[in-house]
């Protein structure tokens, strides 16, 4: 997907007589878009741009929070209302669309400007590929997902069939996967350390200018999207739903988040503020899941926050959300890693 991005300034030097040097700023365009780039103050791990639940969580938030964002950031959106959906709003798209595949309204939010620039935008440029979906790098937008309505609904639609090939153990459409080296179209490698990461370099095969490895600086890429979703997410009060606290994961789990217990290996979700009975398989709507992780160190899986010390690297890891190894090279010292207090600690 094209990715469209803003501002990264480079000063440049103009000499003025025999006087001072004077700074001058001359922006960086970026060279697949033509838009201006932001300056790169933030930067992100390449290989673990967003995690899972920021891509499938916030089904609590509203239309309504989404339409007061809109208003905030004086957006074309606020006012805007698709014919092609029965004159529904844009913030009423954005939402139930978005909830329809079980993706974030918020990321959407950030994808939107990341491709468009329409959610900060007062004018309304670029309107009918407002995600980019369907819009690839080197050819025009596919004539059937013209339209805002039809561009949340085909960025939604794509996005969760990335995660659906990612939940069963298959590549997406482009090869992506998690854990598995592959190189993006800066050149990067990239090794995706989780489901979320592998499907935006599927959305947008390019690291970009924001990631703190080897993305390209006349680029925006896929790292802008962890940039502008964070920016986001502490620029209005979205809330939370009624979320469980879990003694296995350590810490408040979403609504619909899944843990797989301690105790008894089985699977819980949280619903309404309580979870569930449980079942022995993972359930499939899970907005975050902390699952127990496979060990070939100690030849047997172990529950989440276990911290282990492997044969293969001598490092030591902890078990984190989704089921994914985490570095925790602290936790002979203090006991705990980056999820947390170990639950339990095996050294070499």
């Amino acid at each position: 997907m094209k990715t469209r991005l803003w501002l990264l300034l480079v000063p440049a030097l103009v000499a003025v007589g025999c006087g001072p040097i004077d700074a001058q700023e001359e922006p960086v365009i970026d060279e697949l878009t033509g838009q201006v780039l932001l300056e790169a103050t933030t930067k992100y791990d390449m290989h673990r741009l967003l995690e899972d639940a920021d891509i499938t969580g916030g089904q609590w938030i509203t239309t309504a929070q989404v339409q007061a964002f809109l208003q905030q950031n004086r957006s074309f959106l606020a006012n805007y209302r698709d014919p092609a959906f029965s004159n529904k709003t844009a913030a009423a798209l954005i939402v139930e669309r978005s909830k329809a595949f079980g993706i974030s309204p918020l990321y959407m939010l950030a994808r939107i400007q990341v491709e468009s620039s329409l959610i900060q935008s007062g004018t309304s440029n670029n309107l009918a590929k407002a995600t980019g979906c369907g819009c690839p790098d080197t050819s025009g937008c596919d004539a059937q997902y013209v339209g805002f309505g039809k561009q949340i609904d085909c960025s939604a639609k794509k996005l969760r069939g990335y995660l659906t090939d990612l939940d069963a153990g298959r590549p997406t459409i482009s090869g992506w996967r998690v854990g598995v080296l592959k190189s993006t179209s800066d050149p990067c490698s990239v090794r995706p350390a989780n489901k979320a990461t592998a499907a935006l370099y599927t959305y947008t095969p390019w690291v970009g200018a924001y990631a703190l490895q080897c993305g390209r600086t006349t680029v925006g890429g896929s790292s802008l999207v962890s940039v502008v979703f964070h920016r986001y997410e502490s620029a209005y009060a979205w809330g939370s739903a009624s979320g469980c606290f879990s003694e296995t994961a350590g810490r408040d789990v979403p609504e619909l988040g899944c843990v797989q217990s301690s105790s008894d290996a089985v699977w819980r979700q949280c619903q309404s503020g309580a979870f569930t009975s449980g079942t022995a398989t993972q359930p499939t709507n899970c907005t975050v899941s902390y699952g127990w992780c496979s060990s070939a160190t100690l030849g047997r899986s172990v529950p989440p926050r276990t911290c282990v010390q492997s044969t293969g690297d001598r490092q030591w890891h902890q078990c984190g959300a989704s089921s994914a190894w985490l570095s925790a090279p602290s936790a002979p010292t203090s006991g705990a890693g980056p999820a947390g207090s170990c639950f339990a600690m095996y050294g070499l």
